[in-house]
């Protein structure tokens, strides 16, 4: 019964998949793995030929998806066949969609790797029937309370999942302690491979008028960071169990250049072809990875050279002789905020800075506020030259306003625009002196003013 089960589950899920390709190839990534899992619940356990110590999951709250591209993007370069989930579809239908494209017709898996991106909260259900051999963990932080609640939900779910899972190498971030503090959990450090960067020209010091406080994962106590690499992130301490970070992790990333656009691992120098902070842990973890599958430097330097990013986190476009600078968030992810934050203030010329927080309306129940705002350092933004800031948004403008104000901004700089009509917002924008402006929204509002500028 189980194989007539998986058969006609196969069968479907690849005509389905066939046709939604033959509709239009940027779709279907999670409805043929819909189809398959309905007809059959246990698919994914049903497919021969898939070995643990050649599966590689990647989870976490920020970096997953570079994370996971990069380490196919690497493994193909070294000559390897890998199955993946490049188009992000992270949850168990996207996962057995992208098993649907690498089984045959007999149900044997046909790739030399598997390599996917897992949601956090999926991520018990899907281990559950594929085990993994390596499991990544980026970083676990604050993301969609209004779905994952406070991190450590999200902690005690990956850390179930190691637990319970036999025979796991397990990839901790040194300087995120959530991440590391994971490593306590399996006896035996030849388990557990720890990657993280070296303090470097755009790490920032711990302000004494400012810092997130952030409890010992392991005894609850406050941790100290001497510094930060991003925004909690960095080296750390607990004065209370001495939980820390190590000063020399497995794999770490020295001499940082970020102007000639190079960084040095394990004694060689790669190509940086995002010279951002955050993309130093996506190189970092993938080539502690490869490092375990014995992928040499040569073939890491060629996959650096030729990798591509599926998103960029910038994105410009012109309006009225205007350079608008759209800096893309996770929108109630307050470190990838504080990533763009950071990443305006390097501009130290005159610039408008444009503010819209917005509803989130694609997972129930729909949700605004800025209390993510309040986790963030404006400080260095404020002080790199602000002609004005534009706050707009028929929800929260005025309380977005309220937190500029808090970091220093006088209210003759501030305006208020409490609509969401793009037509307006773009008006206000082309009546600024400046013509370098840099706009925080959500992608959905991103798209429909670039689309009414255009």
């Amino acid at each position: 019964m189980n194989g007539l089960k998986f058969a006609a589950a196969l069968v479907a899920g690849k005509l389905c998949a066939a046709f939604c390709r033959a509709v239009s190839r940027e779709r279907g990534t999670n409805l043929p793995g819909a189809v398959a899992l309905r007809l059959d619940p246990l698919f994914l356990q049903h497919i021969k030929k898939i070995e643990p110590t050649k599966t590689i999951f990647v989870t976490g709250t920020n970096g997953k998806s570079t994370a996971n591209n990069m380490i196919v993007h690497a493994f193909q370069a070294a000559g390897h066949t890998v199955c993946s989930n490049l188009e992000g579809a992270n949850m168990k239908p996207g996962v057995a969609t992208a098993l649907l494209k690498s089984t045959t017709a007999f149900g044997r898996f046909n790739k030399d790797i598997l390599a996917l991106e897992v949601d956090e909260r999926s991520l018990a259900h899907i281990a559950k029937d594929l085990p993994p051999g390596h499991f990544c963990v980026t970083n676990i932080q604050k993301d969609q309370v209004q779905r994952n609640g406070d991190p450590d939900y999200i902690y005690q779910k990956i850390k179930a999942v190691i637990s319970e899972t036999d025979g796991l190498k397990l990839y901790v971030n040194n300087e995120e302690p959530r991440s590391k503090s994971l490593g306590t959990i399996i006896a035996g450090s030849s388990r557990v491979l720890s990657y993280g960067v070296v303090q470097n020209v755009r790490s920032s010091s711990v302000e004494k008028d400012w810092g997130v406080t952030m409890p010992c994962p392991l005894c609850h106590d406050a941790l100290s960071f001497s510094h930060y690499n991003l925004a909690g992130v960095g080296a750390f301490s607990c004065k209370f169990c001495g939980f820390a970070s190590d000063s020399a992790p497995g794999l770490q990333i020295t001499a940082v250049d970020y102007e000639g656009g190079t960084f040095v691992a394990d004694a060689e120098t790669y190509r940086l072809a995002y010279p951002a902070a955050f993309f130093l842990y996506n190189y970092a973890l993938c080539i502690c990875v490869c490092n375990e599958f014995g992928i040499g430097a040569n073939a890491l330097k060629h996959a650096f050279e030729t990798f591509t990013n599926i998103g960029g986190r910038m994105e410009v476009f012109a309006y009225n002789g205007k350079s608008i600078r759209y800096m893309r968030i996770k929108q109630e992810n307050p470190e990838t905020l504080q990533n763009a934050l950071d990443t305006m203030a390097e501009d130290r010329s005159e610039k408008v800075f444009v503010l819209g927080p917005a509803v989130v309306d694609d997972i129930v129940p729909h949700y605004s506020n800025t209390f993510y705002t309040f986790d963030c350092n404006f400080g260095p933004l404020v002080e790199s030259g602000l002609e004005r800031c534009i706050c707009f948004g028929s929800t929260i403008s005025h309380d977005a306003a309220n937190r500029l104000r808090y970091a220093g901004v006088p209210d003759e700089r501030i305006d208020i625009l409490d609509t969401d009509d793009d037509g307006e917002i773009l008006a206000a924008i082309a009546a600024c002196g400046s013509d370098n402006i840099y706009l925080i929204t959500w992608l959905k509002k991103y798209n429909q003013l670039k689309e009414h500028a255009r």
